[in-house]
C-alpha cells in the first residue's frame, strides 16, 4: 500500500511537521508534557520532543525537569 506522504528526490519522506505548529498548540504560561502535546497533535512523542527541543534552543519555550524522566514545557507569555 502506497503512502500519501510527500517524498524528496531521493525517495525519503519529507518532514511536514514544524516547531511552529507545536508552539501554536501551546497556550502561554500553561505547562505541558511531551505526551500531552503529542496526544493533542496526534503526532509521535519522539517527534514532538525533538520539535520542543528546537523551540527551547530558539528560546520560544522553557523546559523544567521535575523528575529525571519527565519534562514540563512552558510557552512564555511574550512568545509570538
Amino acid at each position: 500500500m502506497e503512502s500519501d506522504r510527500p517524498r524528496n528526490e531521493s525517495g525519503q519522506y519529507v518532514t511536514t511537521r514544524s516547531p511552529d505548529a507545536v508552539l501554536d498548540a501551546m497556550e502561554p504560561l500553561e505547562p505541558y508534557t511531551t505526551g500531552e502535546l503529542a496526544d493533542n497533535l496526534g503526532w509521535p512523542r519522539r517527534t514532538v520532543y525533538e520539535l520542543l527541543s528546537t523551540l527551547e534552543e530558539r528560546g520560544d519555550v522553557r523546559k523544567k525537569k521535575p523528575e529525571p524522566r519527565r519534562a514540563i514545557w512552558i510557552r512564555p507569555e511574550d512568545t509570538p
